[in-house]
């Protein structure tokens, strides 16, 4: 099969979740004997927006095109960008023409890229899989993550616009709010309509975009892949001495609730636990302020480390230095890149009820699940843990099992772009 993937980005440019899933798709289909081109954005400064090229010519193929934020002047130009809709156009007729038309197209994330891509794709007959690793094709904040700190149910107009203002108060005002909700919306619904396949990591996605209209029978569940590898090969935590190692990875923003596990962490007795923080810290919407917001809790003597951000090529020894690892987010969390990685590197996990995060593990088997936000329920968990190595080390035997590699992910994609295949265009 020749298989076409679309991104926002690929490593070593972008190294979010999202990306590196692609990445490790690619390669896994790669090996499975397909012919896979990614189709992704680049820091390409030597040329125009819009232009693309070639970055790697072996299988799996990479061509990048160059994006830079240009002529955003509104909500709207964040989700449509008539030059990268243009450049995929001339890249799908490029492909035609050299012989190597797509078989199928899997779409990951559009920021940057133009949701008119679906539209590109679907004109030029490609059959097309899309999958959601998040909520941004209705949420421009990506989340569902309310500007108060609040996490969101379902888009409710009201609310949405309420937050966008506050959120883009340069674009939107209570005389416009509203329209550019509904048209927000109302793309979204349309985009959603295009593919022949979406796809979830979880099936605890589906609800908001079934809320937002569109049917719950659309969606197929994939569970995500990680780079099993190198992280198999790590030894499960020691039993002791010295405090329980407890890490957090990811990138450090408000959604993903390190302040809960600060808080959390600096209420027990000194010596009881060393929190080693790991992840690139990025502006929230404008907010910059975060990662001093939470590190002004510390004192001397407090044992809270932050290491910066990490390369894939460094992940195993970071986790190697841990004994557990702690996702205490706060949103809808969709999969839980971080999580799985500790599983398959048999490393206990301590993760919130809430999003996809709460079908990594079953509680008090392979680590905790536990409510979002609640300091004392965090603080009690990991006391626990801290208190008993033993029960730590029966979690780590019991954990690698739960985390999948991407070629086990890319067997059960192959099955969903044969049905896109079968399934005929979409008609709106």
């Amino acid at each position: 099969m020749r298989v076409l993937l679309l991104c926002h980005g690929l490593p070593p440019d972008g190294v979010g979740g999202v990306e590196q899933h692609v990445d490790g798709l690619a390669t896994a289909l790669a090996a499975a004997g397909h012919e896979v081109h990614t189709f992704a954005r680049g820091d390409l400064p030597q040329l125009p927006q819009g232009e693309w090229t070639p970055t790697r010519t072996t299988n799996p193929r990479t061509t990048r095109v160059a994006y830079r934020w240009q002529g955003v002047d509104s909500l709207d130009a964040t989700y449509t960008c008539p030059p990268m809709a243009a450049a995929l156009r001339r890249f799908l007729v490029d492909r035609r023409a050299a012989g190597e038309a797509f078989d199928v197209a899997h779409v990951h994330h559009l920021t940057g890229m133009s949701t008119d891509a679906l539209a590109e794709l679907q004109s030029a007959g490609v059959p097309t899989v899309l999958t959601l690793h998040d909520y941004w094709l209705f949420c421009p904040r990506g989340q569902m993550y309310h500007r108060r700190e609040e996490v969101c149910a379902a888009a409710e107009p009201a609310r949405c616009a309420e937050c966008l203002q506050a959120t883009f108060p340069h674009w939107l005002h209570e005389g416009n709010r509203d329209a550019a909700v509904q048209r927000l919306h109302d793309r979204a619904r349309a985009a959603l309509l295009l593919p022949q396949r979406l796809v979830v990591p979880s099936a605890r996605v589906v609800a908001p975009f079934a809320a937002l209209g569109v049917p719950a029978d659309r969606f197929t569940v994939v569970e995500n892949g990680v780079d099993t590898g190198r992280l198999h090969e790590l030894a499960p935590p020691p039993a002791g001495p010295g405090p329980l190692r407890l890490g957090y990875f990811g990138t450090v923003m408000p959604s993903k609730g390190l302040h809960v596990l600060l808080d959390a962490v600096l209420a027990l007795p000194p010596g009881t636990v060393r929190l080693d923080i790991h992840g690139n810290v990025v502006p929230y919407h404008g907010d910059e302020t975060y990662l001093t917001r939470c590190l002004q809790r510390l004192r001397p003597g407090h044992s809270v480390h932050y290491h910066g951000p990490y390369t894939a090529a460094e992940l195993p020894a970071r986790l190697a230095a841990v004994d557990v690892v702690a996702a205490p987010a706060l949103w809808h969390e969709a999969y839980g890149l971080t999580v799985r990685e500790g599983l398959a590197a048999a490393r206990p996990v301590l993760v919130s009820r809430i999003g996809g995060l709460q079908d990594a593990v079953i509680d008090g088997l392979q680590g905790r699940v536990l409510p979002p936000g609640d300091v004392a329920a965090w603080r009690q968990a990991i006391a626990e843990l801290a208190a008993d190595r033993q029960r730590v080390q029966r979690m780590a035997a019991a954990a690698r099992p739960l985390a999948r590699g991407f070629a086990a992910m890319a067997r059960d994609l192959l099955a969903v772009y044969a049905a896109a295949q079968q399934a005929g265009p979409r008609t709106t």
